[in-house]
């Protein structure tokens, strides 16, 4: 595994960003660095960090990591890979932006939260319960997505005697086994592609399979024939509400073949659960989510792909354990955890909210993230 070598400056930089908890570090030849921290990017002011040179730039990458690697992220336009600063795990994006160098840091926690730590409703842990189907945790760019499905997997491994294997590109979170047994494959090294992964882990003798991220039609088509045979399955997609990623789950596939993909998801689906960072009252970010489980009326719409009624569906049965982002979102409101104006730009329909905020419609409560609270 590769790891950044102390007293170089890229470690240094790395240093200052754990130091202010910075969750990702973004550098460009000829730009000034940027942070995110709590969800806001920052700009580093010069005494801090100086816009690195071109060959500057380069000369940071040099002397932090091993010579091959370095080859590689010259040579290429694009590059994934992981490594260690310290104790902390990084996810490294490479790239080129107007043909200089550009790079993409983010730290990946690894300690072993719970969906408690996460500020994430206990409920979720019913999902872990069912011995097959396909469980999606989806959602924009950086809003935890990766960090709520490892806390369901690692809920797993305090709990049940289970063998986990995971591909993923770049391997994140390194799992130490419990009562589960891991085996963590990496797309480029441990096996080519994510459908190759998925299709050799069925002659592993796996229990649960974890797929890092459904990018195309051939890893989405593998993951259903491994619910199919019954197993379950965690994946997680890029997509900013529940019926949108069903919806791009289908579009991946030829209209010919859309019927049958329905058909697929409608009996194999378990949940889908999407979810974004709120700035939370009392510092750092809180999770909102919006949960959608399987039951009669989901099959039905989503076999029909009638995807447009999955939302009135969502809304009208908390009691099974389903609710919309804006339900969730009146919760937080209420117990103190947001503000105000957090809810209504982040509120899906505004109107709905400012009725709640005034007593009118009445809702069943909703398990809130927190029991102490």
């Amino acid at each position: 595994m590769e790891t950044v070598a102390n007293h170089t400056r890229l470690s240094r930089l790395l240093a200052w960003c754990e130091q202010h908890e910075a969750s990702d570090l973004h550098l460009r030849a000829g730009s000034s660095p940027s942070v995110r921290i709590d969800g806001e990017l920052r700009r580093l002011a010069e005494n801090v960090q100086a816009p690195p040179e071109p060959l500057e730039l380069q000369a940071w990458l040099t002397e932090a990591f091993f010579e091959t690697t370095v080859a590689r992220i010259l040579e290429r336009r694009e590059l994934d890979l992981s490594f260690f600063h310290g104790d902390r795990r990084y996810r490294a994006n490479f790239s080129k932006q107007r043909g200089l160098q550009a790079c993409s840091f983010r730290a990946v926690p690894q300690q072993r939260k719970k969906l408690q730590d996460l500020r994430l409703p206990d409920s979720l842990t019913d999902l872990l319960a069912t011995p097959r189907g396909l469980v999606l945790v989806t959602g924009p760019t950086g809003q935890g997505k990766s960090t709520t499905a490892r806390a369901l997997l690692q809920e797993l491994n305090s709990t049940r005697a289970l063998r986990v294997i995971t591909i993923e590109d770049p391997i994140e979170y390194v799992f130490t086994d419990d009562r589960c047994e891991f085996e963590q494959r990496e797309v480029g090294l441990d096996t080519a592609s994510f459908a190759d992964g998925i299709r050799n882990a069925m002659r592993q003798d796996p229990d649960v399979l974890f797929i890092g991220e459904i990018r195309d039609r051939e890893s989405i088509f593998a993951a259903l024939q491994a619910v199919e045979t019954g197993h379950l399955v965690f994946s997680t997609l890029h997509a900013d509400s529940v019926p949108q990623a069903l919806a791009r789950l289908r579009e991946h596939f030829p209209a010919t073949e859309q019927g049958n993909v329905s058909s697929l998801l409608a009996r194999n689906l378990t949940a889908v659960i999407n979810q974004r960072l709120l700035p939370a009252v009392r510092g750092g970010r809180v999770p909102c989510i919006e949960v959608l489980r399987r039951d009669a009326g989901v099959e039905d719409a989503v076999r029909k792909n009638d995807l447009h009624l999955l939302s009135g569906i969502i809304e009208v049965s908390t009691e099974r354990g389903m609710h919309t982002f804006d339900q969730y979102l009146i919760e937080l409101l209420a117990a103190g955890d947001i503000t105000n104006e957090t809810a209504t730009h982040h509120a899906v329909n505004r109107h709905k909210l400012e009725l709640a905020r005034r007593g009118f419609g009445t809702q069943p409560a909703i398990l809130r993230p927190d029991k102490d609270r």
